[in-house]
């Protein structure tokens, strides 16, 4: 959370509010753990941390605002782990491995209705992915925005494939058909 905020203030200096419309903008949520209330945490372990700046301003309606801004210990900071985070591959802890460990509670019938769902799920998401990347092209985003949009659906395509099989794979060692 403290890179991707990082991140949205060396595009700009913002107040909380900016900060939350940014990352409902982008979709964050979908690839960040950034919640409303996250943002007023963060920034204020940010600002201890020295790595951003607060300057209070005054509303027309007689209201203090906190504008946050970005330091240059934030900027060195926001590429030392940009560097590290693009330097070497996360491991992910998926829910669905969780199911995997525990599958045998399942019968055969519901191991197959329950991934068919997971397979809708992924192609529904697919879809939306596709739809954003076409947005991103029309509004000539950032290359990494538009990589965003397109990692997710490699790895959506790859997760596709991988039930596909898995579901051959068990279906055959239980005597029936896969319901792809």
């Amino acid at each position: 959370m403290e890179t991707a905020l990082l991140g949205l203030l060396s595009e700009r200096p913002m107040y909380p509010y900016e900060i939350e419309k940014n990352v409902w903008e982008h979709d964050m949520r979908y690839w960040t753990e950034i919640s409303l209330s996250s943002i007023y945490k963060v920034l204020e372990k940010l600002e201890k941390k020295l790595l951003v700046d607060v300057n209070l301003t005054v509303t027309d309606t007689n209201k203090v605002k906190k504008i946050y801004s970005i330091t240059e210990k934030g900027k060195k900071e926001l590429k030392e782990r940009i560097v590290e985070i693009m330097s070497e591959l996360e491991v992910s802890i998926h829910q669905i491995d969780l199911a995997l460990a525990n599958l045998s509670i399942l019968t055969t019938e519901e191991v197959n209705e329950v991934l068919g769902k997971y397979l809708k799920s992924i192609d529904e998401r697919i879809t939306c992915y596709k739809e954003l990347e076409k947005y991103l092209l029309e509004h000539e985003c950032a290359v990494g925005n538009l990589a965003l949009s397109k990692r997710r659906q490699f790895l959506m395509k790859a997760e596709r494939e991988w039930v596909i099989s898995f579901l051959d794979e068990f279906n055959t060692e239980s005597g029936e058909e896969s319901n792809e």
